[in-house]
């Protein structure tokens, strides 16, 4: 997958700049909020900051998956040359498809976004 160190670095102090305690159970966004930052109007002043809090969740939550994926011997689904911009626009139709579903924790409906839009190859028996 291609990604940037400077988006990398620019999401890390983002993130760092607000640092707060998450209870183990909980997410660090729901679908409700996580489509409210990716779907920042654009000029708007949040419209930086949400950009990167976007692309940083999704991508960190695509590498959780496919970390975890490695660890029980499994390739990713994702095709490797994705770019941060096709996984934005999968996870954010996603979650505008689906209403009812946005209750539930960010990093799953990423996850569900992503297994839509790149359903992992079926094993021959």
């Amino acid at each position: 997958m291609k990604s940037g160190k400077s988006v990398c670095l620019m999401a890390a102090a983002v993130l760092g700049a607000g640092v707060m305690p998450v209870p183990a159970e909980a997410s660090f966004y729901s679908g409700e909020e996580l489509l409210k930052v990716c779907t920042a109007q654009r000029g708007s002043a949040a419209y930086v900051e949400n950009t990167y809090e976007c692309i940083a969740y999704i991508t960190g939550s695509v590498d959780a998956f496919n970390t975890y994926r490695r660890t029980i011997s499994m390739k990713s689904c994702i095709p490797e040359d994705v770019t941060i911009a096709q996984l934005r626009r999968v996870t954010v139709a996603y979650l505008q498809d689906n209403p009812g579903k946005r209750e539930e924790a960010g990093s799953a409906l990423v996850f569900a976004a992503t297994r839509q839009a790149w359903p992992c190859a079926k094993k021959a028996r």
